[in-house]
């Protein structure tokens, strides 16, 4: 096992799959991701994979909305059928639609020993070993002009398809990943860019935005050369895990007290969202 999966073999996983809610109230990811730093901070014995795929929306980050025009900006997304949602984890704006894989690991570090570089890493590594099989090399350095840039790209011959955040609250580390696995990564990437034009209006940057070039960009379908889906890398995860790592995930069942713990963080995640409806 690579050093940075140790962490993922101390505890058991609980697996909570956004999908499977049938209130779309209460389907906020980035809500859940509170939740569930909470409950690890309660009891920091398990770890929770949370798998949660969006449909047709646009993340930003807390920096975005700060551009000169963020009405026209919000045009360039809201025009390809896209709607806005502001993360509380990471830095910049990325996409989410069918073909776009979200899944975080929420995991203790009681005695935080985890530094910042190995919870990168782990996620890292876990991706590696998902498609170990395939024989390519999987890079992680920053594609510069690929929207969301960091130092934990993940990329195969120089085209980004993935990017990590981490968020830690307490003794709770959630690290979470998009992927990139199929559907039109051009438009995705002239979706941001066009967000970052439209919104710095010519003006000059107090922050600085990514110059995005979408053709740095590509899904892993394409890299690879198979016809993969969501799905598909959803069962490959929870293989790996089961398999190499022999820590199988068991299903998480939702309760009441968990749903009222989401509805008290809800409000502080309505607060970031209003600011895109002026």
């Amino acid at each position: 096992m690579a050093q940075f999966l140790e962490p993922l073999a101390q505890y058991p996983i609980s697996l909570f799959d956004s999908r499977e809610l049938s209130d779309e109230i209460r389907q906020d990811p980035f809500t859940w991701t509170d939740v569930f730093l909470a409950r690890i901070n309660q009891s920091p014995d398990q770890i929770f994979l949370h798998i949660w795929p969006m449909e047709k929306t646009v993340i930003l980050g807390m920096l975005d909305r700060q551009v000169p025009d963020l009405k026209a900006g919000m045009q360039a997304i809201l025009e390809r059928g896209y709607k806005p949602l502001v993360r509380n984890i990471g830095g910049l704006a990325v996409v989410a639609d069918s073909g776009v894989l979200n899944f975080s690991f929420i995991l203790p570090d009681k005695e935080k020993r985890l530094s910042i570089k190995a919870v990168y890493m782990l996620m890292v590594d876990f991706i590696r070993l998902l498609f170990a099989e395939t024989g390519l090399s999987i890079e992680a350095f920053e594609i510069e002009r690929s929207y969301c840039p960091g130092t934990y790209d993940l990329s195969i011959a120089g085209k980004k398809f993935a990017g990590i955040a981490q968020r830690r609250v307490k003794y709770g580390i959630a690290v979470s990943i998009y992927l990139s696995v199929s559907g039109d990564q051009a438009l995705r990437g002239e979706m941001i860019r066009d967000f970052y034009v439209k919104g710095k209006a010519n003006q000059q940057d107090t922050i600085h935005y990514p110059d995005v070039d979408p053709a740095c960009m590509a899904n892993l379908s394409d890299l690879l050369g198979l016809q993969l889906s969501v799905e598909d890398v959803v069962e490959q995860i929870q293989f790996c895990l089961s398999e190499w790592l022999s820590n199988p995930p068991q299903i998480f069942a939702v309760d009441e007290t968990l749903l009222e713990t989401f509805d008290r963080y809800d409000h502080a995640t309505q607060q970031r969202h209003s600011h895109l409806h002026p």
